[in-house]
């Protein structure tokens, strides 16, 4: 509990430091934060040694490519960075999955990134090509989730799957606010979905 409980006061004042622009403060909180995540992770006893090992990646590389992104500097490192922190994701759900593919639903979350492509693509028109390459990963990520949660309905399960698509809702936020149309509270809601999602995501190895 008391782990739980520091990596949220670590989370806020992240949030509280990119709200008021100060990114540095606010990487050195985000990062701290997965790394509380990944110390949460390794703790448990009971978690099986090909997950750990792909949470474990995906933490430390989501980790080294925020320090990057706060620090306005290889910006083409970061966005390969943030897509193999998918990957390993995506790995890491695949990894637990016994049964087989339902394939109506990598259709029907092909259907949506589709929509939300079109109603995005006014804002986020001369960076279509890592959009698209963004959208093909969380896509993957996200399907990767569902069918872990299809083949096997439980409380962890669903953890996870909601973490893939609070990831993507965080991606997509980010899009807009770096690219085209910042919003108000646009830092704040991008980065606080951000780390909701890598807690669900590890959360669902460990409840």
């Amino acid at each position: 509990m008391w782990s739980w409980l520091s990596v949220a006061l670590s989370g806020y004042i992240s949030l509280s430091a990119a709200e008021n622009r100060r990114e540095r403060q606010s990487a050195v909180f985000k990062i701290l934060s997965l790394f509380m995540l990944l110390m949460i992770v390794w703790s448990h006893q009971y978690v099986p040694s090909v997950s750990l090992a792909w949470v474990s990646i995906g933490l430390v590389i989501s980790a080294i490519s925020d320090w990057f992104y706060a620090n306005k500097a290889y910006y083409k490192v970061c966005f390969i960075g943030f897509m193999a922190a998918q990957f390993a994701y995506s790995l890491l759900f695949w990894s637990q999955l016994s049964s087989g593919i339902v394939w109506w639903l990598p259709a029907m979350l092909l259907a949506l990134g589709v929509v939300c492509f079109f109603l995005l693509l006014p804002k986020i028109d001369r960076f279509i090509f890592p959009v698209v390459m963004m959208g093909v990963s969380l896509l993957l990520l996200n399907w990767a989730a569902g069918e872990v949660w299809l083949s096997q309905s439980s409380l962890k399960n669903l953890t996870g799957f909601a973490g893939t698509l609070m990831l993507t809702l965080s991606a997509m936020l980010l899009a807009i606010r770096d690219y085209k149309l910042p919003f108000c509270k646009s830092r704040y809601f991008a980065s606080g979905s951000y780390l909701i999602a890598h807690s669900l995501i590890s959360a669902s190895l460990v409840i």
